[in-house]
């Protein structure tokens, strides 16, 4: 078989699959780019307060101690703890409970289990400056739901998720063929040329469009396939597969808090770039410290507040599957965000310059498996 006849076999099922899935793919890709920015988003509907005290912060441990009784005093009877330190500065420290609030519920008498509670407090002062729920903004879980599940449930949806990564895989890389431009014709493969238009136009900016977003949609695509199928990608199992926290015995001493977990793990990793501290609710668990390895993946370590030591460390920074999720996400850089971003608005951009092309020969009675280049004149410009 010649290679103009597998390129115009490629184009046959390059056309039909972005025809057929192009609304579910544009779906998935217009969600995740406004997921990629969900952090702002969430502040910009429900913004935060802001610090505004200069000085020294205090021990996270005394403001633990704050969030404790601030939260007693509304009623609730607290289960596990999470302490959100600050990114930069302005940044509030973030304490957000799980808990149980003692008031009664009118049904049953019984004690109601709380949403959950997430309070801001200034880091010098110790001012709590809000408290509210922690719930996510509705606009943004129903794109979570819909990017994950497509509002389906986890085990009928993510599959669905899966198989549409795999499309997307597909269409890149036969698109990357089909946009191969042939001897002499380079010049002209990267950009959108002045004097084209009608069925030329559509299709310079189709193809000019992905060539240049094509490594970061395929990173995407492939990134979005693994996540949805952590198990067959390998990305639950071996050395990453998860792990449940070991149970600790309470030692004769006094439990340490968080500030001591912190100057722990900053002695295991001194460049520590820290994100959060989990206090369980149960004494025999230990603290998690979790913290970005290289500045992008999650990693974790595992604190005895008991015996002021970390028990166990779990970073998976040098497995390649790990920095999936980072890749997936955006967060590797705020460039690597931005090109995210853009590359989840290619399918809307490639199912309409897709959809034009294909009523253009649909009104000029042209063949479908027809291409551009292979069109007179007359007809690539109507």
């Amino acid at each position: 078989m010649s290679f103009t006849a597998v390129r115009h076999a490629l184009f046959t099922v390059h056309m039909w699959v972005g025809l057929i899935l192009g609304i579910l793919l544009a779906a998935l890709g217009l969600s995740g780019s406004l997921l990629v920015y969900d952090e702002a988003i969430s502040d910009w509907i429900s913004p935060p307060p802001h610090a505004t005290t200069a000085g020294q912060p205090l021990p996270l441990s005394m403001i633990t101690g704050v969030a404790r009784v601030a939260a007693a005093e509304q009623g609730l009877e607290i289960g596990g703890m999470q302490i959100l330190v600050p990114q930069k500065t302005g940044d509030v420290v973030v304490v957000r409970f799980n808990g149980v609030s003692p008031m009664g519920s009118p049904q049953n008498g019984q004690r109601r289990a709380a949403r959950g509670l997430q309070m801001y407090i200034d880091p010098v002062s110790g001012e709590v400056l809000n408290s509210r729920g922690f719930a996510q903004a509705g606009l943004l879980t129903f794109m979570h739901q819909l990017h994950g599940n497509f509002l389906m449930s986890r085990e009928t949806g993510r599959p669905i998720v899966g198989w549409l990564g795999v499309a997307m895989c597909l269409l890149g890389l036969s698109g990357l063929v089909l946009w191969w431009p042939k001897r002499g014709q380079w010049q002209y493969a990267f950009k959108v040329r002045r004097t084209a238009s009608g069925l030329r136009f559509h299709r310079e900016l189709h193809a000019a469009t992905g060539i240049w977003i094509f490594l970061i949609f395929m990173a995407v695509s492939f990134s979005g396939m693994v996540i949805a199928w952590p198990q067959t990608m390998g990305l639950n199992s071996g050395a990453m597969a998860p792990r449940p926290a070991p149970s600790i015995e309470a030692g004769p001493g006094k439990q340490l808090g968080a500030t001591e977990a912190v100057i722990a793990a900053t002695a295991m990793v001194p460049d520590l770039q820290l994100r959060s501290i989990a206090i369980p609710r149960r004494a025999d668990q230990p603290y998690i410290v979790n913290y970005l390895s290289h500045g992008a993946v999650s990693a974790n370590m595992l604190f005895d507040p008991y015996r002021n030591k970390i028990i166990a460390m779990r970073d998976n920074s040098e497995h390649f599957l790990a920095w999936m999720r980072p890749v997936h996400d955006g967060t590797l850089n705020s460039v690597w965000r931005f090109l995210v971003f853009l590359s989840g608005l290619m399918p809307s951009l490639f199912i309409v310059t897709g959809l034009i092309m294909w009523w253009k020969k649909r009104q000029r009675r042209v063949p479908m498996s027809a291409m551009t280049e292979d069109l007179t004149a007359e007809e690539a410009a109507a």
